[in-house]
């Protein structure tokens, strides 16, 4: 109901008559609508995260990232009307805001560990991890919903072109022998 109708629009009695079940039956499962979308949302963001799952590619982490990066876009495209009514309702609902940045926060959190390991290998040059893993996660998803969401971004695109150019982009930050400016840490 959500992806079809978006948040606002969408309601208990909506969902209840779709599910075919009783309003009492929602409410042992669910506190209210925006308790609903929030399970929802996890599924979708815990599905984007197991096809976001970089390869074991050691020899070439270009290609990893590139098939990390289109695994992430793959599914959220597959669940773009669902990002849509995500928007709308963080920008009109306190809650829904909460419960987008705390599953932001577990992408984030993702990419800045995998930072931190890639530097304490020696593979890359030490950089401001969070700061890096918050620029870089927020490239793939505000990219992902321009150009997929929204449909701003170059029309002819596929997912395929977006996560190479994502997957350079990424891999020229990360992986530069020198910053472009001094490390702040």
């Amino acid at each position: 109901m959500f992806a079809e109708r978006g948040y606002q629009a969408t309601t208990v009695g909506a969902i209840t008559t779709r599910a075919n079940t009783a309003h009492g039956t929602f409410y042992l499962y669910f506190r209210n609508k925006q308790d609903a979308f929030a399970a929802v949302m996890t599924s979708v963001t815990d599905e984007l995260y197991r096809e976001a799952d970089l390869a074991s590619s050691a020899t070439d982490p270009r290609a990893a990232l590139e098939s990390s990066i289109r695994g992430f876009l793959e599914a959220f495209v597959r669940h773009r009307k669902l990002w849509r009514s995500l928007l709308e309702a963080s920008f009109t609902n306190r809650d829904v805001e909460t419960v987008w940045l705390a599953l932001r926060a577990r992408f984030v959190a993702r990419i800045e560990h995998d930072l931190e390991l890639l530097a304490q290998s020696g593979m890359t040059r030490v950089l401001d991890a969070p700061l890096v893993a918050n620029a870089l996660g927020g490239m793939v998803e505000w990219t992902a919903t321009t150009q997929f969401v929204l449909d701003s971004g170059p029309s002819s695109r596929s997912v395929e072109e977006t996560a190479a150019v994502l997957a350079d982009l990424w891999h020229s930050a990360v992986f530069a022998a020198t910053p472009a400016v001094s490390a702040t840490r």
